[in-house]
């Protein structure tokens, strides 16, 4: 209900919040003034109803200034799906007023909230003026779209996979702190490990924390503690706790999102976090939590790989593996997380099967390596950005020895390495088509070999060493046995950084796929073939943009080969300005969400995933959102042009 009156001291104030507010940040005193001359302030008790799903389109957009709202659809249950949670400084119902269609969502006080309410056609008029504005909420829209798309046709995947059962959506919206439980069983230091594990009998959990005279927190002590440095080493009952308990203790915040906090424990391979506030433990998140949550556990795979003792056992797990990731992204949530944990599954896969093979060679009488070595992941590998179904590329380095004995450590490094791409492709990985694996002799090289080879695709750089560097460039050690890769990196930058014209060719090889889009704005569709008819989602909507990046990455020396890492790395540099990278990192995402959506729906099917989407599959809201995404990365690829003046270069 707003405020009716607005004095001097409202107008202050509301002037002063949205100088910290993107975009109004970039008016200036004058602009801003006008804008918030047409601004109500509005306070709103928890539980209240502010927007009506189905409602006309609401008269102001809502910025949030104390509190928070939720945003949900209706379930056919009769609940609610909890879309997201918009807090300070956050806004609502810029679909609605753009679109000037029906509300898409109901909007509720999640807690007492102000927000201050700027007039709808003001709203509009700055969206439809200024392009700081146009580019920040066109692709603000992006998660509202995302929710849209679910509500309104990409259920289909859900409805095709029974075997996943209905996944609940723990990953929209919620947090840390939503999932914990909250009675944080604890005790002193000086407590007996007997008396603590009677605590932990009654209350049924598998940890208590350990804290100080405080209350903070200084260890935890878990069932496998109490099993393996209390039974196992013969130690008396009255031990105090402090000399058992594990103190690498993992914390994180009550509003960080569940699913960074489940992507945390299943890099790191941890059971238990801390959800600390304040330093003080307001409870307690346990892979159980997100077991009961979504019927099964990326932290629990991650264990089963981690504890396979032979490769049957591990290439056994790809239909749970499968099942559990196919769950989670049906649920929506960030696409780059979803990817994050994709990749990380993949490459404890990877490094699992390196050892299983490495030990059960030694067992056959094979010997150990006769070098160290360095398992390298290239392409959407080496960037970490790896979807359900991908290829291998991958490549062998090994320290450098005695030119005597090279081809007697090659040809055992060969050997392995084809038994470990088997490996792979019986875990679900195909050969890459293209011979980029560390079976291939081309590819597995010493330290030297390597070196020469990078650092002479840059110095003479040709049409097929220019593809290759697009690969390899994005490379990363998923077993490593040196660090030699750390300083290959830093002087294949060092010497980009010295040959500008490598650069211009990486450029001008980075312009070849261009993003589906004719002169009138009409998706340009394959002509003929198996495709006929489609949009190719990573070769000219994904590729475009990865190449850009990268060749921006290396003029600029940043160091990371994930792309979105690039980007925010790029902008840091002053490469790119803020809303333009904002806008490029939605299309991005956008795209990734489509080609998720695609890959499940084809898993449903029974078919093979593919990159190929046909437009008609897609709802006109999509339709046009895609066509915004494909906009921004011809803008991107017309600035690569513009940097490196490629148009001045010869083809070859």
């Amino acid at each position: 209900m707003p405020w009716g009156v607005m004095n001097e001291y409202p107008l202050q104030r509301i002037r002063e919040f949205l100088r910290t507010v993107a975009p109004f940040d970039s008016l200036s005193r004058q602009d801003l003034d006008g804008v918030v001359s047409h601004c109500e302030m509005a306070y709103y008790p928890r539980g209240t109803r502010i927007i009506r799903r189905g409602d006309r389109p609401p008269d102001h957009l809502h910025i949030v200034e104390v509190g928070s709202a939720r945003i949900t659809l209706p379930e056919d249950s009769g609940g609610e799906m909890l879309v997201d949670v918009r807090g300070h400084g956050d806004v609502f119902g810029v679909l609605s007023i753009l679109q000037a269609g029906e509300a898409l969502f109901d909007v509720t006080a999640d807690e007492d909230m102000v927000a201050f309410l700027l007039d709808g056609a003001e709203f509009q008029r700055l969206v439809r003026d200024r392009p700081a504005f146009n580019r920040y909420f066109r692709f603000s829209l992006a998660r509202d779209i995302r929710a849209a798309i679910r509500s309104s046709g990409s259920s289909r995947a859900s409805e095709c996979l029974p075997e996943t059962g209905r996944a609940e959506p723990f990953l929209i919206g919620k947090t840390a702190g939503d999932m914990m439980a909250r009675s944080v069983l604890s005790c002193a230091p000086q407590t007996s490990v007997q008396e603590a594990a009677g605590k932990m009998s009654r209350r049924k959990v598998g940890s208590i924390l350990v804290t100080d005279a405080r209350g903070a927190p200084v260890g935890i002590l878990t069932d496998r503690d109490l099993r393996e440095r209390v039974l196992a080493a013969g130690r008396p009952p009255g031990t105090p706790v402090a000399e058992v308990m594990s103190r690498s203790l993992h914390t994180v915040n009550p509003q960080a999102h569940a699913y960074d906090a489940l992507l945390r424990m299943s890099r790191q391979g941890i059971h238990h976090l801390v959800v600390c506030e304040s330093g003080r433990p307001v409870g307690m998140l346990s892979e159980h939590d997100f077991h009961t949550e979504a019927g099964s556990s990326p932290v629990g795979l991650v264990r089963d790989i981690e504890n396979a003792q032979s490769i049957e056992t591990l290439i056994g797990l790809r239909p749970t593996a499968d099942r559990i990731l196919r769950s989670l992204m049906q649920q929506g949530g960030s696409v780059r997380r979803m990817v994050m944990l994709v990749t990380e599954i993949n490459d404890r896969v990877t490094r699992r099967l390196v050892h299983l093979t490495e030990r059960d060679t030694a067992r056959e009488g094979g010997g150990e390596p006769p070098s160290p070595y360095t398992w390298m992941a290239l392409g959407s590998e080496g960037r970490r950005e790896q979807t359900l179904r991908t290829d291998q590329d991958n490549a062998m380095v090994f320290s450098n020895v005695p030119a005597e004995d090279e081809a007697a450590v090659r040809r055992w490094l060969l050997r392995f390495s084809e038994r470990v791409v088997e490996g792979l492709v019986a875990y679900g990985f195909p050969r890459c088509p293209g011979g980029i694996m560390a079976s291939n002799p081309a590819w597995c090289l010493s330290e030297a070999e390597w070196e020469r080879t990078f650092l002479g695709w840059v110095k003479d750089p040709t049409p097929s060493t220019l593809r290759n560097a697009s690969i390899f460039f994005d490379f990363r050690p998923l077993v490593a046995g040196n660090d030699f890769l750390d300083g290959l990196r830093r002087r294949l930058q060092d010497t980009t950084a010295s040959h500008v014209l490598f650069l211009r060719f990486m450029a001008k090889n980075g312009l070849y796929n261009r993003p589906p889009l004719g002169f009138l704005r009409q998706f340009v569709v394959e002509k003929s073939g198996e495709h006929k008819d489609k949009l190719n989602l990573k070769l000219r909507g994904l590729t475009p943009l990865v190449d850009a990046l990268r060749v921006l990455a290396l003029d600029m020396g940043v160091l990371t080969t994930n792309t979105l890492e690039r980007l925010s790395g790029i902008v840091e540099k002053g490469g790119l300005d803020d809303g333009f990278a904002a806008d490029l990192r939605e299309a991005f995402n956008y795209i990734g969400f489509l080609r998720i959506q695609h890959h499940l729906e084809a898993l449903a099917r029974g078919v093979k995933p593919d990159n190929y989407l046909h437009p008609g599959a897609l709802n006109g809201m999509q339709r046009k959102m895609l066509k915004e995404s494909f906009t921004v990365i011809h803008r991107l690829q017309e600035r690569i042009q513009l940097r490196y003046q490629t148009t001045y270069i010869l083809e070859t």
